[in-house]
């Protein structure tokens, strides 16, 4: 059977990154599913994760009413309850604060709070170098490996606002192998 790995994606520049991330767990013969946050729907198109994993993308925890599909009626609960993996990337600072503190007024959010409990959660890092060294973003990514959380990055190098530090999410190759490692 294929591990179900569902991919919470975030806003952030790097974004455009969970693509390749989502196109070698694909090809890794894990049945992934993406959902997206609005802000992480302005970097990327939806259409882009639909068409590499086959797969509809879910952008919203507000169901579709005219359709009896699970995912449509709860998009908060399923797939994230059938989920073996769980990954955030990038995890931004605002996602990485919601989840340590247990917000869910998004979908990536609220299907956090509906992981099973043997779900492998994992979050990848990506945000600006002054943004990463706040103390608060460091504290609500010490509570997340309190809570059992694994953290991928971030990574020091030229980031796309220009400068350079810590910051950057860790390549994609790098993160999808965590993920595999997790599930496999």
């Amino acid at each position: 059977m294929k591990p179900k790995v569902l991919i919470g994606i975030t806003g952030g520049v790097a974004a455009y990154k969970a693509a390749d991330v989502v196109s070698q767990l694909v090809k890794a013969n894990c049945d992934v599913r993406v959902i997206m946050t609005g802000s992480a729907t302005k970097f990327v198109a939806p259409l882009t994760f639909a068409a590499l994993t086959r797969q509809k993308v879910l952008t919203s925890i507000f169901p579709d009413t005219s359709s009896g599909d699970m995912d449509v009626i709860y998009p908060h609960l399923y797939p994230a309850t059938e989920a073996d993996a769980f990954a955030v990337i990038p995890a931004s600072a605002n996602a990485i604060a919601k989840l340590a503190n247990g917000l869910g007024d998004d979908i990536v959010c609220c299907s956090a709070l509906s992981l099973k409990a043997d779900c492998k959660r994992i979050h990848a890092p990506a945000m600006n170098t002054q943004m990463w060294e706040q103390p608060v973003v460091r504290e609500n990514t010490r509570k997340l490996l309190k809570y059992g959380w694994h953290q991928v990055g971030p990574e020091k190098g030229r980031l796309a606002c220009g400068t350079s530090g810590y910051g950057r999410m860790s390549a994609p190759t790098v993160i999808a192998q965590v993920i595999l490692n997790s599930v496999f």
